[in-house]
């Protein structure tokens, strides 16, 4: 694969990109400062408009002058911060700046900073313990006794500057990195539309949206209540929208505990979920009980969604009906029970498919993905093709009026001349295979594209024909923000019958999104379930305890040396698997001294292709155990990848097992506990020796074997672990 080189000015072709796209579009918002700001931009010299770019790309505000000479497609970089200073889109620092510089110093360069004006400073403080210090005496503090200031730049008019991103991404953004990955291949922009449309036409709706984001941004910062309060009295005369909602629901939460009055003000003006529902919870915590029943009843007169409908059933019973557990207790308490191996203990929804699987049923793991995949095969062209599609810009991936009620009020008609369809297999056939002949792989926040989408969702049309499927993908047009998640995890298919489980292992609750989704599914005419499952430990269960070598630490650019592998079962090693194998590359010198794996000893060694089927039957129906599990299951995953097949196991860590097994130990390495529980370690970096001393780390840890530590507290730690 050829390496995609960018030019050497990429990034201001990029700039350049951007405030071309905001000058066609967004004439209608801009203020003067805003056209002021690109005016001065474009009659910058093109050395000083990649030194503002490079600027702007990089975190914070503050800049080393020197830091600019690394750029070498920069000509002359001094004179272009010079010219930068001049246009004002920098300064040096001032006195007001002294906030901004200590989050940008270095511990040193504040602890001499911090002394030279006067202040203590203590060894052991850390750099956030200096910078709170340098905030809290921000006047004792003399930029004279800065040993860097001259050196250093703020960037000005960002302001100006974040407006302008705001309006192009929807949010602060203060780099162009989409830009880059595009260039490079690893991000796709859209190829389904080249015109783009306005995030606003209205000056005070920008206006009023950039206020409130710059307003969230601001919530961890130390704001006064009155000044909370003035910004909360502003709201009533601002219309609403999703980022004032933000603002107030974050408002809310900021002031729980500290303030009920501003946590009441913004929840009511809020008019998203959960602002009723934590009104009703928080109103009843505090004893305002006829206040909460109130709320209560507001939401069953006129509820926003079935999400929150249900929390106000459900909590008004418990609390004004006498019942004593609410309808997701109960419905958990009342479901059905599975009880599954530990083998499937992080995948229990496979264990629920094998367990159906043996009673003739066909199942799937779907949640969201089956009727986001429905909803966005058919609705396509609505979403993404139509002139009128609310798309802003190339990287766009939802429209956005799909988050409220305008989507289906925009294309009512075309959206119940295909659901009147629904039931006619061939034709939503055809709609559904020419979206994938046309659009296959194209960008989109709905759905992931894979070979098996369409025949998965046209086996499902063709079965649910008796179905009101056309009932869920209205709703999910009417209020998609609401409606496109929490759907239940697995299809189960029997005898041309389709139905739904949601799966609920131990210390897994049931949200009221989900039971939102059940009910919407029931009222489709399918039948939904909740299954809880149950652990239990099979004294029969097979455990692989894998140890690898390779030649590095990164399974992206690193490979396997050899592998060494122990079957374990009842508490007894039944089984070996070991071979060296060849990377494929040259191995450093420093891990060849390390294992003693040299070059010669791989090279007539099999690849990894050779032995991959050796190794997937070896380890097939066993827990992957591993000292360290992530970096060897990571590497074998990368490993199957390379040759195109998947590998998948449930894992389990010696290594955090024995920190639950046996807490205290001063070092949890491979070798130190092998030293301290007196187990055997005779050629360590050879992977089955280090895989049957792991293994005995499991025979501790599952109680098949005593404990025996040695007396001496010595430690023994390896770099390398």
């Amino acid at each position: 694969m050829s390496v995609i080189v960018l030019p050497d000015k990429y990034y201001l072709s990029h700039f350049f990109e951007l405030i071309q796209h905001l000058e066609t579009h967004y004439q209608s918002v801009f203020e003067s400062s805003h056209q002021e700001f690109l005016k001065s931009f474009h009659a910058l010299s093109e050395d000083a408009q990649c030194a503002y770019v490079r600027m702007i790309n990089r975190k914070g505000l503050v800049f080393n002058n020197i830091s600019f000479t690394k750029y070498s497609e920069i000509t002359n970089p001094m004179d272009a911060l010079a010219e930068l200073e001049r246009t004002g889109f920098l300064s040096r620092v001032m006195e007001t700046d002294k906030s901004l510089l200590t989050e940008f110093l270095t511990k040193t360069e504040l602890a001499k900073w911090l002394k030279k004006s006067g202040l203590r400073v203590m060894s052991t403080e850390s750099r956030s313990d200096l910078i709170l210090k340098a905030q809290a005496h921000q006047n004792d503090l003399l930029l004279t006794n800065l040993d860097s200031h001259s050196d250093l730049f703020i960037q000005r008019r960002f302001e100006e500057l974040d407006y302008l991103l705001f309006l192009y991404f929807g949010k602060i953004q203060r780099n162009l990195t989409l830009y880059t990955l595009r260039d490079l291949g690893i991000r796709q922009a859209h190829t389904v539309k080249s015109e783009f449309k306005a995030r606003y036409t209205e000056l005070y709706a920008a206006k009023n949206d950039y206020f409130f984001y710059s307003e969230i941004e601001r919530l961890s910062e130390v704001q006064s209540e009155d000044e909370i309060l003035s910004k909360l009295a502003l709201t009533q005369s601002i219309p609403a929208s999703a980022i004032k909602d933000q603002w107030l629901l974050g408002v809310a939460i900021k002031f729980e505990d500290t303030n009920p009055e501003i946590t009441m003000q913004a929840l009511r003006a809020c008019g998203s979920h959960p602002a009723r529902e934590r009104q009703a919870r928080l109103l009843y915590k505090w004893e305002r009980i006829e206040e909460s029943k109130e709320v209560l009843e507001s939401i069953l007169r006129d509820p926003n969604s079935d999400e929150e409908l249900l929390f106000a059933e459900d909590f008004y019973a418990r609390k004004f009906g006498g019942k004593r557990t609410g309808s997701l207790t109960e419905i958990l308490k009342n479901s059905h029970q599975v009880t599954l191996s530990d083998v499937y203990l992080k995948k229990p929804e496979l264990g629920v498919i094998h367990s159906y699987e043996k009673q003739g049923f066909t199942g799937h793991f779907v949640e969201n993905y089956l009727w986001l995949g429905l909803f966005g095969l058919i609705f396509w062209d609505e979403l993404f093709l139509s002139p009128i599609a609310k798309l802003f810009n190339p990287f766009e991936r939802r429209p956005v009026d799909l988050m409220g009620p305008d989507f289906y009020k925009r294309y009512e008609v075309l959206i119940e001349s295909k659901l009147v369809q629904m039931n006619d297999y061939n034709a939503i056939e055809f709609i559904i295979l020419k979206t994938v002949t046309e659009h296959y792989g194209k960008m989109n926040d709905l759905f992931t594209w894979s070979p098996n989408l369409a025949p998965m969702v046209l086996d499902f049309v063709k079965k649910a024909r008796n179905k009101n499927v056309a009932h869920i993908l209205r709703t999910m047009a009417k209020r998609f923000d609401n409606y496109h998640s929490g759907y239940p995890d697995l299809m189960l298919e029997k005898n041309g019958e389709i139905s739904f489980i949601e799966v609920k292992a131990e210390g897994d609750s049931l949200r009221y999104k989900q039971l939102s989704k059940a009910r919407l599914l029931r009222e489709a005419g399918f039948d939904v379930d909740v299954l809880r499952v149950k652990w239990q430990s099979d004294p029969n269960q097979v455990y692989v305890v894998v140890d690898l070598e390779t030649t590095g630490g990164a399974p992206q650019s690193h490979r396997i040396t050899e592998i060494g592998a122990v079957k374990v079962q009842g508490g007894k090693v039944i089984d070996e698997f070991q071979t060296l194998v060849n990377p494929e590359r040259p191995i450093p010198p420093f891990i060849q001294r390390l294992t003693g794996i040299t070059e010669a000893m791989v090279q007539e060694a099999p690849k990894f292709a050779d032995i991959a089927e050796q190794f997937m039957k070896f380890t097939e129906g066993a827990i992957f155990v591993a000292h360290n599990v992530k970096f060897d299951y990571g590497f074998v995953q990368k490993e199957f990848a390379r040759i195109e097949q998947d590998f998948h196991r449930t894992q389990m860590c010696t290594c955090l097992g024995m920190k639950k097994n046996f807490p205290g130990i001063k070092s949890y390495g491979l070798k130190n506990l092998t030293h301290h529980f007196q187990i055997s370690l005779d050629q360590h970096h050879r992977a089955l020796c280090d895989a049957k001393a792991s293994a005995e780390l499991l025979l501790l840890m599952t109680g098949y074997k005593e404990p025996n530590p040695r007396k001496s507290e010595e430690t023994i730690i390896e770099l390398s672990e």
